[in-house]
């Protein structure tokens, strides 16, 4: 350990202090969250319908589908927890095996 004399020390507070106040505020950015890149990602279609529902899929990046369980249809939190963005009321439907990274949603239609 090195013995400073106090008067040496004030002199570098001294001179940081004024280093820091010629400083500009410089923003820093952060780089993108992994999750952010991901949602990015996903593919939502339009809406298309029949007579009785209203009908979407997702396209869900190859890092997310690994996620995907595939012994049933995923209720809205496991699909909410995938990452998929969605208004309340939609239901995963089926499951097409040879495109399992596409989910295929459904809802009822309204009828005003």
């Amino acid at each position: 350990m090195v013995d400073v004399p106090a008067e040496g020390v004030q002199a570098v507070r001294d001179h940081i202090e004024a280093e820091a106040e010629n400083l500009e505020d410089v923003p820093v950015e952060q780089p993108p969250r992994v999750e952010d890149e991901v949602f990015r990602l996903m593919k939502y279609s339009e809406k298309y319908c029949d007579d009785k529902y209203e009908y979407r899929h997702v396209i869900l990046p190859e890092a997310v589908s690994k996620k995907i369980p595939y012994t049933h249809l995923l209720t809205e939190t496991e699909w909410r927890n995938l990452g998929v963005q969605q208004s309340p009321g939609w239901v995963h439907y089926m499951i097409h095996p040879p495109e399992r990274h596409i989910l295929l949603f459904r809802r009822p239609i309204k009828k005003d």
